[in-house]
């Protein structure tokens, strides 16, 4: 399993229904994303592990998922970056 970003955005028109979606997934699915909507970017950014990207992309709304993108992320140690520098 790995961990992704999910970026989901919708219009202005579209906030409500977008919100009204997520939260039909249940509070779960709403306690995983912060949203730009109160400061106008109508963006949703969630952590999701999953098995792969489409799994990950599950989260979204229908209506808005040919939008939406996720990246695979990962973490780093002190002790991994410092192995990278003396590997270049």
């Amino acid at each position: 399993m790995s961990k992704y970003v999910v970026e989901s955005s919708h219009s202005p028109e579209e906030c409500m229904k977008a919100l009204d979606e997520l939260a039909e997934k249940g509070e779960d699915a709403l306690k995983q994303f912060a949203f730009g909507c109160k400061s106008g970017e109508h963006t949703g950014w969630a952590y999701v592990d999953a098995d792969s990207k489409k799994e990950a992309l599950e989260i979204v709304p229908e209506f808005v998922k040919n939008k939406a993108r996720a990246h695979e992320v990962s973490m780093f140690t002190s002790e991994e970056i410092r192995a990278a520098h003396e590997e270049a």
